[in-house]
């Protein structure tokens, strides 16, 4: 790869990384090449389109435990944090439903999308060390990985990840690469970027700095002053957010200690663990290896041992294999320091250069990729997909299972449309019982704030005051005492029973019970006095 800019922009060398080849002018070989590329592009294209058609159809609500919800609710009150976790996460789900109708599929079609661009940004990584069509194969073995797919469906402060990391360590290749001012920037802005997604992402930075500082052309670029430049674009890029921890007392400090303190273990028990955590992530990582090994035209369980074996061996491509094992030692070591617990799925987002190292590896052996049958197998592989996801969706729905059968935006349409009945003015908030509560705010076309009534400090963009001020829907489950009381006392009406049940498959799904409780906006009784005084004088 070129070691300067010189010549061409910044964002014209980023898009390089990415971009198709010009058609040629001459040369059966190149237009070949050309065709491949772009043949390679569009599968990648098609294979986000149809994850989001399965993830529809697999679910016919957002995730159980309404992460998804969450987002949204959080996201449109612009905060620079928000009490679990930094806000990047929120931001990308309140800017994606300025543009899209807020809907299940719209959702994750915002999941779909999300994977993608980590995929594009493993694409640009790869393209660093190998020519367009390899880095494009790179990207497409990925992609058939429940990294990138069944685990990328539920956007939250985890899966967010998976875009910006990827991103993050291109930009610190190229800057130790190249060396540029320019790099060295994209890589701090880069890097805040992933502490403001999760501040998993330390794991990340010391990951790649262990990395730079274990190559010795890359850590004699990372000791150079202009390296300052991007600590200076990572803390701009933090500051909002640095300063909202000051002022708030560092609240997600606070739940993340509650965190660990809830999933910690014993020392031993923190090593022990450390072989199921490698075995998980081997296994995740496993389609892309057989996507590989298809690729061979002979020897293809050659091709799997030799990457297997790969992982031991840094001296195959020590670049690639500290960029590829960097974070996973760097995740290990602050489980074992903070003694805690390790969940696979924290993890899975550290995979963005393995696939490019196990590439080089077998390229280095002599074996040689045939793409002539990728469109074939891919195309199998997404009817298999669609056909596994209707099957889920049914069945799901048909054994009730609880993440399928909840009527949440039947829920949310009922109650909205009670609240204009009785009160006839735009719902401007809604609290009560989490995931009702949430769901109402989301399913909607006016603007809806929700309200956390247990925990107002939660939500500190609506105050007491802003309730009785402009009103509020209340919604309880029918079963739950604490919430109805609540509800009851602070509003001092009485509840208004709702059954509402979701069809989905044909299939109708049992009816759940709710409480609503309405508190009209301060006024509101003088406001409907005069308008109905004001009818009759009319007439």
């Amino acid at each position: 790869m070129p070691q300067s800019e010189s010549g061409a922009s910044f964002i014209e060398s980023i898009m390089t990384d990415l971009s198709l080849p010009s058609p040629p002018s001459q040369g059966s070989a190149r237009a070949l090449a050309s065709r491949e590329t772009l043949r390679l592009s569009l599968l990648l294209v098609a294979h986000s389109m149809v994850w989001i058609v399965g993830a529809w159809l697999y679910r016919t609500n957002l995730d159980t435990a309404a992460d998804m919800l969450e987002n949204y609710v959080w996201g449109i009150e612009w905060q620079p944090g928000y009490y679990k976790h930094p806000p990047a996460f929120a931001w990308m789900a309140a800017s994606w439903f300025k543009i899209f109708p807020r809907t299940d599929l719209a959702y994750f079609a915002l999941s779909s999308c999300n994977a993608t661009l980590g995929l594009c940004g493993i694409v640009a990584l790869a393209r660093r060390f190998l020519p367009m069509r390899d880095a494009l194969i790179v990207g497409l073995a990925m992609a058939v990985t429940p990294i990138y797919t069944t685990l990328a469906i539920k956007f939250n402060a985890n899966t967010v990840l998976l875009s910006l990391w990827p991103w993050a360590a291109y930009f610190f290749v190229r800057y130790v690469q190249t060396g540029t001012w320019k790099s060295a920037l994209a890589l701090g802005a880069a890097a805040a970027l992933a502490m403001l997604g999760k501040y998993f992402s330390i794991t990340l930075l010391a990951g790649l700095g262990l990395a730079g500082l274990s190559r010795p052309a890359w850590r004699a670029q990372l000791l150079r002053p202009r390296t300052l430049l991007a600590v200076l674009a990572g803390t701009v890029v933090l500051g909002p957010h640095l300063v909202w921890l000051v002022q708030n007392d560092f609240p997600t400090f606070a739940y993340a200690d509650e965190r660990i303190q809830e999933i910690s273990d014993p020392f031993h028990v923190m090593l022990l663990e450390k072989i199921p955590y490698s075995l998980a992530q081997l296994a995740y990582l496993l389609p892309a290896m057989a996507f590989l090994a298809l690729l061979m035209p002979r020897q293809r369980l050659a091709a799997v041992g030799a990457m297997l074996r790969s992982i031991l061996r840094p001296s195959l491509d020590r670049n690639l294999w500290w960029l590829s094992m960097g974070t996973f030692f760097a995740v290990c070591a602050v489980s074992v320091v903070t003694r805690t617990h390790l969940s696979s799925l924290w993890g899975n987002t550290q995979w963005f250069a393995i696939v490019a190292f196990w590439l080089v590896i077998l390229q280095q052996r002599g074996f040689e990729l045939d793409t002539r049958g990728v469109v074939r197998g891919m195309t199998v592989y997404w009817v298999f997909v669609l056909a596994l996801s209707a099957l889920l969706g049914f069945t799901e729905a048909a054994r009730h299972h609880r993440g399928a059968i909840e009527p949440r935006a039947e829920l949310a349409h009922a109650a909205r449309q009670l609240w204009q009945e009785r009160v006839g003015l735009p719902l401007d908030i809604v609290t009560g019982n989490d995931k009702e509560a949430k769901a109402i705010a989301f399913y909607g076309n006016d603007l809806t704030h929700y309200w956390d009534m247990y925990e107002p400090a939660n939500t500190p963009w609506v105050a007491r005051a802003d309730v009785m001020r402009e009103g509020a829907l209340f919604v309880c489950r029918g079963s739950d005492d604490r919430c109805n009381k609540i509800a009851a006392a602070f509003t001092r009406a009485r509840a208004i029973p709702m059954s509402v049940h979701k069809r989905a498959w044909g299939l109708r799904l049992p009816d759940y019970g709710y409480n609503v409780y309405l508190l009209p906006p301060d006024g509101w009784h003088e406001a409907a006095d005069r308008a109905r005084t004001g009818s009759k004088t009319a007439s």
